[in-house]
């Protein structure tokens, strides 16, 4: 998927950033994939500036590797860093969800809706940005901007596993049925049992993610 050029009116090192990582969630850039300056700029249609400083941030938050004279790479897979991650993002989401309050009428809509989009695609990029817009969705509505950034930067490490297991892995019934019951307890405004359901529905991902990875060798 092409990227959209940088429009001068955006502050420009943030929206490298964001331009390159609606790259890598678009699965433009799969785990070993080269990631050449040279080629972004070009498509951003800007300095290679802005370019080296977005993807020195995304070898910080360990998105991609460097090596000396040979440039940029998408990290491979790890079990490892899977088993690492997932919790993360799980405690995370799970402490958003326990500090909301009771949601509103229009968010709780906004969830059903994501989640109906969801239950219905089949295509594995755009069913996962529909997952990650759902998560997100609960997740803005702790109103805790950190904790939002946090969540954003697990993410974006996570979904070299998410996109690429989604791509091989057909049957989404078990997770779609957990959104539900994570819905259902957030909207009912029982946000203990909806984080402790949440947290489940993670740790559920990350074994799925690990059997498939033992699976496939990676």
């Amino acid at each position: 998927m092409p990227a959209t050029p940088i429009a001068r009116a955006e502050p420009l090192r943030d929206a490298v950033y964001a331009r390159i990582v609606e790259l890598f969630w678009s699965g433009a850039y799969p785990p070993g994939t080269a990631v050449t300056e040279a080629a972004l700029s070009r498509e951003l249609d800007v300095s290679r500036t802005p370019v080296r400083e977005a993807l020195l941030r995304l070898e910080a938050e360990g998105v991609l590797r460097s090596a000396l004279a040979r440039g940029f790479t998408v990290r491979p897979l790890d079990r490892r860093e899977a088993s690492e991650l997932y919790p993360i993002l799980g405690a995370l989401e799970s402490l958003a969800v326990r500090t909301a309050g009771t949601p509103s009428a229009a968010r709780v809509r906004d969830l059903e809706r994501i989640l109906a989009n969801l239950e219905d695609c089949t295509d594995p990029v755009r069913r996962w940005r529909l997952d990650s817009d759902w998560h997100a969705t609960l997740v803005t509505a702790s109103g805790n901007q950190q904790l939002e950034e946090m969540v954003a930067r697990v993410r974006t490490n996570l979904s070299r596993y998410e996109l690429t297991y989604m791509r091989e892995t057909v049957d989404r019934t078990e997770p779609d049925r957990q959104h539900l019951e994570v819905l259902v307890e957030f909207a009912s405004g029982e946000n203990e049992r909806a984080a402790q359901l949440l947290s489940a529905h993670w740790d559920a991902g990350m074994r799925a993610v690990l059997t498939w990875l033992d699976q496939t060798g990676d």
